[in-house]
């Protein structure tokens, strides 16, 4: 099982890896002016939160069904939320330094190639109006990158019966490090069975139950070793996620096979973030090189919300349960895995 874990914590890191570090080329557009590369950011990175926060908000039930008191349960999986067409690119307004030719770019998750894009604007350094232009190459996404076009989540989850026909759920997956690029997730939740509430109903396999999770996650990756706004060690991008889930939960659970679904709500806050000290220089025509120092340039606050719908199945094999399940809402997510089941 030891064997199982690493593998989908190391498939998951894998695909997290390669976002992360094609995220790496976005600090080219500090080239620019602050706001306008504030404008780039959030039409490039604006579905890496909704993939994130609804994720983290899916896979949390196999079954509405809660365990016996003290009963334990492991489920190890991956949530594969699928990103729609429509945020596969992003038409940039209010630019004000900046020409796109073409009018939209790509996302994270968009068609790859790098794009050249001419930009200029005026700032004031020490009540001096000083004219920057130039070239810039803006990334492009990671549709050819990735096997899925999506950033998967990795589930590995505890649950425990406790009082009153209530399981506690805790999800969680230590830092881990991969090239220059980190991930971390931490969650908690509690189910709890209403079935005890209907007297002699509660002998049937019908379950029905609510749910109530919460989870944050981190992608940070490293710039201290990128060439791009000098050698300051305290460089780095970072996404991270707080989300929140309830749901009411519903299964037919027979010896072998159990059927279950769900409706509820999700909501999300993602937070991007540029950190650390750039010295960017410019070579403008007839003057001497000169630099504009940058400090923390980009913070970037973004929610998600909307209601959910979950169907899904799951065979049971003496403690071993595989399950699937396909929730629809924004961005839908498949969710896969298996768990073992003490109860």
């Amino acid at each position: 099982m030891k064997n199982l874990i690493l593998s989908v914590v190391t498939f998951t890191l894998t695909l997290t890896t390669a976002s992360a570090q094609l995220l790496g080329g976005i600090e080219n557009i500090l080239l620019t002016s602050t706001e306008d590369a504030r404008i780039l950011a959030e039409g490039y990175t604006a579905p890496i939160g909704k993939t994130l926060t609804y994720a983290l908000n899916s896979g949390w039930a196999t079954s509405a069904k809660t365990h016996k008191k003290l009963g334990f349960g492991l489920t190890i999986g991956a949530a594969i939320p699928y990103v729609p067409d429509a945020d596969l690119v992003f038409t940039p307004t209010g630019l004000t330094s900046l020409n796109v030719p073409s009018g939209s770019l790509p996302t994270v998750f968009g068609e790859g190639g790098d794009q050249e894009l001419n930009f200029a604007f005026s700032e004031s350094v020490l009540g001096n109006q000083i004219d920057y232009a130039g070239k810039l190459s803006f990334p492009g996404g990671l549709k050819d990158e990735l096997p899925f076009g999506t950033l998967p989540a990795p589930i590995i989850q505890a649950s425990v019966g406790a009082v009153f026909d209530t399981d506690v759920l805790v999800r969680f997956v230590p830092t881990i490090d991969i090239e220059g690029s980190s991930f971390k997730l931490f969650g908690y939740g509690l189910k709890h069975n209403i079935m005890q509430y209907f007297g002699p109903l509660d002998k049937l396999p019908l379950n029905i139950s609510v749910l109530a999770a919460m989870s944050k996650a981190s992608l940070e990756y490293d710039l201290s070793d990128s060439t791009f706004g000098g050698n300051s060690d305290n460089r780095n991008i970072t996404f991270e996620a707080d989300t929140f889930t309830i749901q009411a939960l519903a299964s037919i659970d027979l010896p072998v096979l159990s059927v279950f679904g769900a409706l509820g709500y999700n909501s999300g806050n993602s937070q991007f973030d540029v950190s650390g000290d750039y010295s960017i220089d410019y070579e403008l025509q007839g003057l001497p090189t000169i630099s504009r120092v940058l400090n923390d340039p980009i913070s970037i606050e973004s929610d998600a919300t909307g209601v959910m719908g979950l169907i899904g199945a799951r065979l049971n094999l003496l403690i071993m349960k595989i399950y699937a399940n396909y929730t629809i809402q924004e961005y839908n997510t498949l969710n896969l895995g298996i768990s073992f089941n003490f109860r």
